[in-house]
């Protein structure tokens, strides 16, 4: 189990487990639970050896089939990439409490769903979110894809170099 990338984050006798392993995260993308991929501004300067982390993310996003909610200004850069029918713009204030309301129909009015992926956030930020969801749902699978350990997703990385991220995201696209 890795640490919190935040030292004083307690999540609580739930804690989530970190993937260190692509083709176990993989697996769990594959799930046929309906998806939503929330991308937050910090895609757009977090760069890997030159790519920005919001193209490896349209790369998941498309071989996992879901719907992209876009957070900050991340809206402004994908909305020329990615298809209009899979892509929303909301604040992660609105869609975590979206995700956490039972009754909510999803993005696109059919239904709620089941797992929720994050990235691109602050960590302090999607920590929150991720808390909220953790403590106020049981429908919601979340994963993050940052370089922290989030004790709060179900699922999340464990704390990597840029170098380890980047090779674990290739081999990720690879599987999927």
């Amino acid at each position: 189990m890795a640490r919190p990338y935040q030292k004083a984050n307690i999540p609580g006798p739930e804690m989530g487990i970190s993937v260190h392993d692509p083709q176990v995260m993989a697996k769990l993308l594959k799930d046929p639970k309906k998806k939503v991929l929330v991308i937050g501004a910090e895609s757009l300067t977090w760069e890997l050896n030159g790519k920005k982390l919001v193209d490896y993310l349209i790369e998941i996003a498309n071989k996992i089939e879901c719907h992209i909610c876009a957070t900050g200004h991340s809206y402004g850069y994908l909305k020329d990439k990615v298809p209009k029918e899979k892509l929303y713009d909301m604040s992660l204030v609105n869609i975590t409490n979206r995700l956490s309301d039972k009754d909510w129909k999803g993005l696109d009015g059919k239904g709620q769903y089941g797992m929720a992926i994050f990235s691109g956030h602050l960590v302090f930020y999607s920590s929150q979110a991720l808390s909220r969801l953790k403590n106020f749902t049981n429908w919601v699978k979340t994963i993050d894809l940052d370089k922290y350990a989030h004790p709060n997703a179900r699922f999340s990385l464990p704390n990597l170099s840029d170098d380890d991220w980047k090779a674990f995201l290739e081999q990720l696209i690879e599987l999927l």
